[in-house]
């Protein structure tokens, strides 16, 4: 099944909006647990704790900039269309923290409208405290205003399995499915 692509004009525009705030000092060193959960809200209106309401396989698409936007939403589409995701619950996690209340609400209400109604729940809209996603992901809070810091994270049981940063690609995509999981 072919699913449906965002628009390709819209939504970059409304994404380009977003601003991420504050920085943190971030280790990335391999599968582990997450301490802090980290709080979103889904496009449905659903707040979720992660990584304990993800699912058993999750794949987490975050961006902290919108610089990355782009690259964010070509990760997701390779996600979408790649096999190998077939058993895993793929998220775009977007990183609202920062922004004023105004451009936060105006990018939330044109994500909502681009992005079919059955995917709300897995677009995610981070308003506030986005250092615990910074560290599920494995972002040290540096370089995240490129267009290439895109973080990806593939979990299982709440565990990181993988994390991969950067452009999609059919290396990161490999790289991403083939770490073990401890």
């Amino acid at each position: 099944m072919r699913r449906r692509r965002l628009g390709a004009a819209v939504l970059p525009a409304i994404l380009a909006l977003a601003v991420a705030g504050g920085s943190a000092a971030l280790g990335d060193d391999g599968p582990d647990r997450t301490s802090d959960p980290a709080r979103a809200v889904t496009l449905a209106g659903r707040q979720i704790l992660a990584p304990a309401d993800l699912g058993r396989r999750s794949l987490l698409v975050a961006s902290f900039h919108r610089a990355a936007n782009g690259s964010a939403r070509a990760w997701r589409a390779a996600l979408d269309d790649d096999p190998r995701a077939g058993e895993w619950s793929a998220y775009t996690v977007i990183v609202l923290d920062g922004a004023p209340e105004m451009i936060r609400r105006f990018v939330v209400r044109g994500v909502r409208g681009e992005v079919p109604e059955d995917r709300h729940g897995s677009f995610l809209i981070v308003e506030e405290d986005s250092d615990p996603w910074r560290t599920l992901v494995g972002s040290s809070g540096e370089g995240e205003n490129r267009k290439e810091a895109v973080f990806v994270a593939r979990l299982e049981n709440g565990a990181v399995c993988a994390r991969v940063r950067g452009v999609v690609s059919e290396e990161a995509l490999d790289e991403l499915f083939s770490a073990a999981c401890s």
